[in-house]
């Protein structure tokens, strides 16, 4: 197996730290340096898998600092808030009941549930039918 270069190992340590998969990972490596890349090959730089129990101290480094980075900004952005989704969810319920749009607020429920890990909606998509308020999923 030949050595990649530091760009590419940069590279794939980076997409790999923001929780794309390996085979992302390879798409994006052949569009951008040429390089055909098996997905095993790929996850030897994921220090989280088995396959990259092995990777170096520099790259192990590299991984869980882009990985902290990209989660610390998440906190920057109100959609990635549940709590802001749903006051969002909130207020277009309230608005499309309000209008008598009772089906779009059913549905807005729904996703509110769901959001919170309504473990009953589970029940209510396998059969296909929400008992509690009479919608048809």
């Amino acid at each position: 197996m030949t050595a990649l270069p530091t760009a590419v190992i940069l590279h794939i340590v980076i997409e790999l730290a923001c929780f794309d998969t390996p085979a992302q990972v390879a798409t994006t490596v052949k569009q951008r340096f040429g390089l055909a890349l098996s997905r095993q090959r790929i996850e030897a730089y994921h220090p989280e898998r088995r396959a990259g129990a092995k990777l170096s101290p520099k790259w192990r480094a590299m991984f869980y600092d882009t990985r902290a980075r990209l989660l610390a900004q998440l906190d920057d952005i109100p959609i990635a808030c549940q709590a802001y989704r749903l006051r969002v969810l909130e207020r277009v319920a309230a608005q499309a009941e309000s209008m008598g749009n009772l089906l779009l607020a059913a549905r807005i429920i729904e996703q509110a549930a769901r959001e919170v890990g309504d473990m009953r909606l589970s029940d209510a998509h396998r059969t296909g039918k929400d008992s509690t308020l009479g919608v048809r999923g």
